[in-house]
């Protein structure tokens, strides 16, 4: 019998006239189910388990969608159809291009989601080297999907060598191409089976409406992640590709985009509210510093950073100010928004594919129309980001990069940002003769929290104390570079006061984003207050002048709604009209879009990625169904219309 079974598996393995091998869908679903493990429903609630060390207990799961896996066993049959028809030689290399790309894809998308509960467009790939000094974070990721990657890289090897032997005869050829076209038609005719379940949304009868439809996210593709809940890992590259860089490229597209400028223009125009108030040109006339102030989270705010918590009592607090992220990277989507008004586009496009917009509109273009220097200073190479083409675009006249100001012997400084005031050439260039806007890009407080790692352990020998201050290393760094970016401002003020400036200039400080680099994520959770983790994104933000009245503004804002309160503050007449809302505009209720569909609007949050209705003030809110419908499609309007401004060059002809 053993020599009956070693016979029967040795014509298996030769006969290369199988119509089936199963060994080649299967590969592929694999890929799909690695995907479904992190990327679905279920695994971005347990991925909250994989980075706490307390015993944080996830919530409640809501259905998990199983859409991905059906397209998951489409994409398997269609690619291993295609394969199988070929010749062995030419099958094989067709196969590995398959699956070891759609691999990488896989692993790319689920490390980023591990972290940051988005996922990546094709285009946002090119921002990867730009963050590889964190890639540290990697050793926090969970075991299931460092072990999962050698054993389907180990599956990929095994296929192309266990490749079937022999010519693809006519019957191989005839079922293998007939199950890959059928496969092809499921791919194109199965969204519209995912479509049945957005039945029971209340779309409000708009064009702009079903922001929590899987139509919408299909259609509109506003958000990576929202797509891929729709269709899987493997449809969803492929629409990537063919919308962003195939079809751009054809007449039908150019034609859209008139069509999608003069959308622009009658949302923006149906706008209501704006025009002057009280708060209007207070600031009128005086210097400006803009302080972006990189990973420093509301909580940080406190007894290790006195200088900033005097500037926010004294100042202008926005208490209620929320910096969502859009587009692939979190510091360089905020610092756009604050300089231009909008964000950048969730529907794929590279930051630097638009640097040759028309950004008239922008607060340093508008205030060198008014007699203003405008200049950007930061440690980082020019190249980052692109920031030393992107600033000038946006109406800056010099990006100062502080690694053009040391030498070997003092590569040091460049870890503390009050190297801008210790360079003579720097100094001297901020506090240049005229009208000045200087926007200043801090590091210090950026991730990731450990002592070893190179700010950390520099920041530690000018503060020994906190090293075991609190009894958690990363709450013990994060507070350390909190008070490097204190010291910054408190070396600010000084310097202003002994250069006779400080009575004439107005600080503007905000941050990027939470600290996101924060591991522990239920300690995380407690140290801001808040047991949503969508509520995490507030942020600080405030404005100081030494002739202003202290007051705190409560109302809900988002990034988008500091560029035209700055303006109206400073008196500039605009004749563009943006996207977000002067915050002392009695007409304006405030509300915070997110580009996965959440949102937030007074003291109600809706969380798109578990479905939650969640209450910030802890009290019982009614949310009725009505309510739900209007802000989905005040959501959609909204991350529509942002992608559009960038897209169409909107500003490039307000008129």
């Amino acid at each position: 019998m053993g020599s009956t079974c070693g016979k029967y598996f040795k014509k298996q393995k030769n006969d290369g006239k199988k119509p089936l091998f199963l060994m080649l869908p299967l590969s592929f679903f694999l890929i799909e189910g690695f995907a479904f493990a992190f990327l679905s429903t279920a695994g971005m609630e347990s991925r909250w388990l994989f980075f706490q060390y307390n015993g944080y207990a996830a919530q409640e799961l809501g259905q998990v969608n199983l859409w991905p896996l059906a397209f998951g066993v489409v994409w398997a049959v269609l690619l291993s159809g295609i394969v199988y028809m070929l010749p062995r030689k030419a099958g094989r290399i067709l196969y590995g291009i398959f699956y070891f790309l759609f691999l990488i894809y896989a692993i790319a998308q689920t490390g980023f989601f591990l972290m940051f509960s988005e996922m990546l467009w094709f285009s946002d790939f090119r921002y990867a080297s730009e963050g590889s000094d964190y890639l540290d974070v990697l050793l926090s990721y969970p075991l299931s999907w460092w072990l999962s990657i050698p054993v389907l890289i180990a599956v990929g090897v095994v296929v192309l060598r266990k490749f079937p032997k022999g010519k693809a005869g006519w019957k191989r050829c005839v079922v293998s191409g007939t199950a890959a076209v059928l496969a092809a038609v499921g791919a194109v005719f199965l969204p519209k089976l995912v479509f049945l379940n957005d039945s029971g949304i209340q779309y409000a009868g708009s064009d702009y409406g079903r922001a929590q439809s899987a139509e919408a996210a299909y259609d509109n593709m506003f958000n990576a992640h929202r797509l891929y809940q729709v269709c899987g890992v493997f449809q969803t590259a492929v629409k990537d590709v063919y919308t962003h860089y195939i079809y751009p490229i054809t007449p039908s597209h150019a034609r859209a985009m008139a069509e999608e400028k003069e959308a622009v223009e009658s949302y923006l125009s149906a706008k209501t509210g704006g025009g002057s108030n009280g708060m209007t040109g207070i600031f009128a006339g005086k210097n400006i510093v803009l302080v972006l102030m990189e990973s420093m989270d509301d909580w940080m705010i406190g007894e290790h950073t006195p200088t900033l918590q005097k500037l926010m009592a004294e100042g202008m607090n926005f208490t209620r100010f929320y910096t969502p992220g859009y587009g692939g990277v979190r510091t360089f989507n905020s610092e756009f928004c604050i300089n231009t008004g909008s964000f950048l586009s969730t529907s794929g496009g590279y930051a630097f594919d638009y640097v040759t917009n028309c950004f008239d509109q922008s607060l340093a273009s508008l205030l060198l129309e008014q007699g203003y220097s405008t200049m950007v200073y930061h440690y980082n190479d020019p190249s980052f980001y692109s920031r030393g083409v992107f600033s000038r675009a946006m109406g800056y006249q010099v990006y100062n990069s502080y690694q053009d100001y040391v030498t070997e012997e003092t590569q040091d400084s460049l870890y503390d940002d009050q190297f801008l005031f210790d360079n003579p050439s720097l100094s001297n260039s901020f506090f240049r003769e005229g009208k000045k806007l200087n926007f200043i890009i801090t590091r210090s407080a950026h991730l990731s929290y450990k002592y070893n790692e190179v700010l950390s352990y520099w920041g530690l020998k000018k503060y020994p104390q906190y090293r075991g201050l609190t009894g958690n290393e990363e709450t013990d760094c994060a507070y350390l570079k909190a008070r490097l970016v204190d010291d910054l401002f408190a070396r600010l003020l000084q310097e202003l006061e002994e250069k006779g400036e400080l009575e004439n200039t107005v600080i503007i400080a905000v941050t990027d984003h939470y600290t996101y680099g924060y591991k522990d994520v239920q300690s995380l959770l407690e140290l801001s207050g808040v047991e949503d983790t969508l509520l995490l994104e507030r942020t600080p933000c405030f404005i100081w002048s030494a002739d202003l009245a202290p007051m705190e503004v409560d109302k809900v804002l988002n990034t988008s709604d500091l560029l035209p309160t700055v303006l109206n503050l400073l008196g500039v007449e605009s004749q563009y009209r943006y996207i977000g809302n002067d915050a002392f505009d009695d007409s304006y209720d405030g509300f915070v879009p997110f580009s996965n569909g959440s949102w937030i609007s007074g003291d109600v949050a809706y969380d798109a990625s578990t479905g939650k209705v969640i209450s910030i003030s802890g009290e019982q809110q009614t949310v009725t169904a009505d309510f739900r419908a209007e802000m989905a499609e005040r959501v959609q309007a909204f991350i529509r219309i942002n992608n559009l401004i960038l897209e169409t060059d909107y500003y490039n002809n307000p008129d």
